[in-house]
């Protein structure tokens, strides 16, 4: 157990205490070694190496390696505490050996060099290609938490996850390490991420254990202590699509408790004033997500800017670690306190007499932050997906896809489609210019917004062996259609186009001049005012043939050579002649019932019949104002 206490209450003045190793690796104990070095920091992995003489595992160990093969792979726990004292301070760093050795010097039977690192090894050693949330918001502690176990196990390595963080829409590991993704979401959302040793973090900063002293001409030696000039004012943007927002961060200020550290971040301010616009490293939905990636890049450039490294003789620092540091007085022996710091970097050599070398780097305590971990940052590229929905729960015309490597349930969240012409106007308040959202199974291919594997959108659809037929013979055939059947199709060889509902009504422009429109079941064409019909029109000169209709009830039909109305053999011609009108079948009748049928010519009027002629009425007046004459075979004025 780790005891701040117990470290001044075992020292002995002007005496390095000889400190002891217990060394387990997969619960076997190793009671003997020759050295061990580790190196720990929490921007990075923890490195290890240990040397065991060649028989330190029972048989005498050669080139074969056929013992110490079974070490390899294995979990490693070091025990640091004081040789020969009850109740000593303890720290214990857990690791992983990856390499097992055998070095062997002229005149020696060898050793055996293991050689290892942290349990985050493991999370990075190959990338990968996950993602989370898409169908429903996941919590970011949920995201870290099955990254960790998938590298980790659930069980075998202490981890501790508290985000400050809530949920996110979506998120992707593309193409990294879960080591590098972990590291990356962390520093995008303001969050922390590093091994002490024993446990790794994820999140918020472990609560702060009693403070280790560092004392100057003690237990410290060979202080460096440094002010560092840096730019700690970024500035990040974002914008949220489905509300149009766009959004900026404001100045994020980093609370430095420590004076030096303090005054170090403020001369950093005044001295770097140069602007950093830099589009947000997350999907933001809202200010405070930019607040809270932009607040993790300050702070973690800030708490560089006051960095002190020393000697020690206490064996027992790690990364993460907080101590109080009490400097020398000017012109005494005497010590005082001087900062409180946080180790970030620690390296411990020990040899087989238990002779301790130790050293670190620190940065001020009471940020929440410390430096960036190393990562990269993944290049999203183009890719294929698939069309799971297109009900848009915010009817936006967006759709929800399955990318290729994504399995089962997985899919991204509702994202937006690529449209060559998108917008609103003051008369089309949405969907102005060219609408189409593709169909579920469509195959589409799919762009990142800035390459960020976190922000996907369809950049349009992709035909595939099953469903794609090609442009026809000298790939004349361009075709828009929908899922009903109904087509707009465009043939360049005759420079045709043929428009066509389901029904099978249709409109044909042949190429030629010619159009054909065909209804299957009632045509109708309706108009407000007025419609026309004009055929044989040029420029400059009426059409010899019109049709016009207006909303007051007005038709004409107006024929320049001649009109004909025909039913079979009967027929109406009117032309330049005159009107002639022409019965085959059936009758001619008139009927008036009610008003005046009138019959009038300016000419002769005639009435031939070839069978018999009657005229019949209530009462029948024949006026003349010439003579009146009446002639037949026989007549007969009968007085009825």
């Amino acid at each position: 157990m780790f005891n701040a206490a117990g470290i001044p209450e075992n020292a002995i003045a002007g005496i390095n205490r000889v400190v002891k190793l217990d060394i387990f690796v997969d619960g076997k104990e190793i009671k003997y070694f020759k050295h061990f070095k580790l190196t720990q920091s929490a921007v990075k992995h923890h490195e290890f190496e240990l040397t065991l003489a060649h028989d330190t595992l029972g048989a005498a160990e050669n080139h074969n390696l056929e013992e110490a093969q079974n070490f390899l792979g294995k979990r490693i726990t070091i025990v640091f505490k004081y040789k020969d004292v009850d109740n000593s301070p303890e720290r214990n760093f857990v690791g992983v050996i990856t390499e097992v050795g055998f070095s062997q010097e002229k005149g020696s039977l060898g050793n055996l060099v293991m050689t290892g690192y942290s349990p985050t090894i493991l999370l990075d050693a190959a990338p990968h290609i996950q993602s989370f949330g898409g169908s429903k918001p996941i919590s970011l502690n949920s995201i870290a938490s099955e990254v960790i176990k998938e590298g980790l196990g659930a069980d075998k390595f202490d981890f501790r996850v508290d985000s400050r963080y809530g949920n996110v829409p979506y998120s992707c590991q593309y193409e990294e390490t879960h080591y590098n993704y972990l590291a990356r979401i962390a520093e995008a959302y303001g969050e922390q991420f590093f091994y002490d040793g024993e446990v790794l973090h994820f999140g918020q900063l472990p609560p702060q254990e009693k403070p280790v002293v560092l004392t100057y001409g003690s237990n410290l030696t060979d202080v460096k202590i440094k002010m560092k000039a840096q730019h700690v004012n970024p500035t990040f943007y974002g914008y949220n699509s489905s509300k149009d927002e766009k959004f900026a961060g404001g100045k994020s200020k980093i609370d430095h408790k420590s004076d030096i550290a303090k005054r170090a971040y403020e001369i950093s301010e005044r001295t770097f004033q140069t602007p950093s616009l830099r589009v947000a490293p997350i999907k933001a939905a809202t200010f405070m997500d930019i607040d809270a990636s932009q607040k993790g890049t300050a702070g973690s450039k800030a708490s560089e800017v006051f960095v002190t490294s020393g000697n020690t003789t206490v064996p027992f620092l790690h990364p993460g670690c907080i101590a109080d540091i009490e400097m020398r007085k000017a012109d005494s022996s005497e010590t005082s306190y001087f900062t409180k710091l946080m180790l970030i970097e620690v390296t411990h050599e020990v040899d087989a007499r238990g002779y301790y070398d130790g050293s670190f780097q620190a940065i001020a305590s009471d940020t929440g932050f410390i430096p960036r971990p190393e990562f990269v940052v993944p290049t999203a590229e183009p890719q294929f997906g698939k069309v799971m929905s297109n009900t848009d729960p915010l009817n936006q015309g967006r759709v929800q896809v399955q990318l290729d490597w994504q399995r089962g349930k997985d899919s991204t969240e509702f994202i937006r489609v690529m449209s060559p012409d998108a917008g609103s106007s003051d008369k089309v308040s949405k969907n102005r210019g060219f609408m189409s959202v593709p169909e579920v199974g469509d195959q589409v291919i799919v762009n990142f917004v800035h390459l960020h594997p976190d922000r996907p959108f369809v950049m349009g659809g992709m035909f595939h062996g099953k469903v794609g037929a090609g442009g026809g013979e000298g790939n004349n055939v361009m075709s828009f259609s929908g899922r009903s059947g109904a087509e707009l199709k465009f043939h360049n060889g005759a420079g045709s186009m043929n428009l066509q509902d389901q029904g099978g009504a249709n409109m044909h422009f042949d190429g030629a001049g010619n159009a054909t429109t065909n209804a299957k079941t009632a045509h109708s064409v309706n108009a407000g005012s007025n419609s026309s019909i004009n055929v044989g029109g040029k420029k400059n000169a009426p059409p010899q043939s019109l049709l016009n209709m207006d909303a007051a009830g007005n038709i004409t039909l107006d024929g320049k050579t001649s009109i004909t109305f025909q039913v079979g053999g009967n027929k109406i011609v009117i032309d330049k002649k005159g009107i002639t009108g022409t019965v085959s079948n059936g009758n001619i009748s008139f009927d008036a019932t009610a008003g005046t049928f009138t019959i009038h010519s300016n000419g002769n009027m005639d009435i031939k019949t070839d069978a018999d002629l009657a005229v019949d009425s209530k009462s029948s007046k024949i006026n003349s104002s010439g003579p009146t004459n009446i002639t037949g075979a026989d007549v007969e004025i009968n007085k009825g």
